[in-house]
């Protein structure tokens, strides 16, 4: 398989990130939100990113070969014109979305977008794709991808569960949490796990000992000065639960792997 054209996609993700992020000014960013589709930004904003990425095309073209004008002037034109409208939905119907949404929203538009034209002016396009395939569709990668769904939601279903023991023990005052973020235990849960199963899966167990020193100095700690040994035995409770079953979980499926 002819894997010559693989960097050119790499330097076309590595101009988008430059241009939409090094390259674009707080006062521009502003300035389309508040003027939206009147923002003379806008339109220099989609500019840069077409200029940016028919030179990338442009420079692989004079290095490698296979491709023509009408590639570079695709790449103007496609990258250009795509990113106009992305941030024009940007700032005007994505506005109904979070921050974090809108912006996973945005780069995966321009993310689809810049592999689409890659593949398009990619000689071979159909074997790349099949080999992509291929690997997508290993079973190596599904029991991995299985792992992952399970240590969010199920994981944390059972570990309520089994804590469910305990809960009735604890006085009113323990299970007061007034001064927490909302929802904010459950999010670290998915997070300390996401981090566990990983390192399990490439080898580095003992950094897991780390991630569990680090709870335990900024967690316990605070726990143990405001004096709620019971709140303290209950996280403690749950903390080992999650790392006990998600360690369990990514030692075997490295060991079907």
């Amino acid at each position: 398989m002819d894997l010559t054209y693989i960097p050119l996609l790499t330097w076309m993700l590595i101009i988008h990130l430059v241009a939409d992020f090094p390259l674009q000014p707080l006062s521009w960013v502003k300035d389309k939100t508040l003027n939206r589709g009147r923002s003379r930004f806008l339109l220099l904003h989609a500019l840069v990113h077409g200029a940016l990425a028919a030179g990338v095309v442009a420079i692989f073209e004079l290095l490698h070969g296979g491709l023509s004008f009408a590639n570079i002037l695709l790449a103007l034109l496609i990258i250009g014109i795509s990113h106009y409208l992305i941030d024009l939905m940007k700032v005007t119907w994505f506005t109904r979305l979070s921050p974090a949404s809108s912006l996973l929203f945005d780069q995966s538009l321009h993310l689809v977008t810049t592999v689409c034209l890659w593949l398009y002016i990619s000689p071979h396009a159909d074997t790349l794709l099949l080999a992509s395939w291929q690997q997508i569709n290993s079973w190596q990668l599904s029991l991995m991808l299985l792992a992952y769904l399970l240590i969010y939601m199920p994981m944390g279903i059972l570990i309520g569960q089994l804590l469910a023991h305990w809960a009735p023990q604890m006085p009113l005052s323990a299970k007061a949490d007034n001064d927490s973020l909302l929802r904010a235990g459950k999010q670290i849960g998915y997070l300390e796990r996401t981090l566990i199963l990983t390192f399990v899966l490439i080898g580095q167990i003992p950094a897991i000992g780390f991630l569990l020193a680090a709870k335990s100095i900024f967690r316990f700690g605070d726990l143990r000065q405001i004096g709620e040994k019971m709140r303290t035995e209950y996280v403690l409770l749950g903390t080992l639960f999650s790392f006990t079953l998600t360690i369990i979980l990514g030692l075997l499926v490295k060991k079907l792997l």
